[in-house]
């Protein structure tokens, strides 16, 4: 009877609960598992309001990345109701476009910058790993299954300037809202969604970027112009 009575005397005080997750301690441990990588794979979606690269409507985009700075990125864009590719390569300094109906077509000077870097998105100093640390008021919202894996998702909030360190293309007029799912095991980013004013003209917007791949293997070449 006195091992019962203690038993429920422990579960009343909250003895068998499962300990809280410390949501800052979740998005410093993503940020240290991102430094590592070597090559990564993403995928950014837009999912609300409109975001122009180029004179374009960006739809979606897809990426491989070699650290430190090479990337092959597919951008799927609209003009009015007609969608087409635009894959730009860079690789060892150098920046190609492909656009539809043609070959590739080296890029240099100011137009070498009109593209998204999108190795940037995962450079150490001022990519995810530096970024994601950063946010305010982290607070743990859910455990999810995150392409077949445990993730903790974390609601936090980014300045523009973060935001722009990550893709200068999201240019926001104010905060934006941010939720991260990291991995429970190996604590990488698996999926993160940012929601502010980066719209065009300054409005709302959202964009989502599912990221896999990790360390595989990844072959970036210059192409031949």
């Amino acid at each position: 009877m006195a091992t019962i009575a203690v038993a429920v005397m422990t579960a009343a005080c909250g003895g068998g609960s499962t300990p809280p997750v410390d949501a800052a301690k979740v998005l410093r441990d993503g940020a240290a598992a991102m430094a590592q990588l070597q090559t990564v794979n993403a995928t950014l979606k837009l999912t609300k309001g409109t975001v122009t690269i180029q004179g374009f409507t960006l739809v979606s985009a897809r990426t491989s990345v070699k650290l430190p700075s090479d990337s092959d990125t597919t951008y799927t864009v609209k003009e009015q109701d007609i969608r087409f590719s635009l894959q730009v390569v860079i690789s060892s300094g150098n920046v190609y476009v492909h656009l539809p109906l043609s070959t590739f077509r080296e890029l240099t000077g100011a137009e070498a910058t009109t593209f998204p870097d999108m190795a940037k998105l995962f450079d150490p100093k001022t990519g995810l790993p530096a970024i994601i640390p950063a946010g305010a008021s982290p607070r743990f919202v859910s455990t999810d299954q995150v392409g077949g894996v445990s993730a903790n998702q974390i609601a936090t909030t980014y300045s523009p300037e973060q935001v722009r360190s990550l893709l200068a293309d999201l240019s926001s007029t104010g905060p934006v809202g941010a939720r991260v799912w990291v991995d429970t095991g190996d604590h990488r980013i698996r999926k993160a969604v940012l929601d502010g004013a980066f719209g065009d003209g300054g409005k709302e917007a959202a964009v989502q970027v599912d990221i896999s791949g990790f360390n595989a293997p990844i072959i970036i070449s210059s192409p031949t112009p």
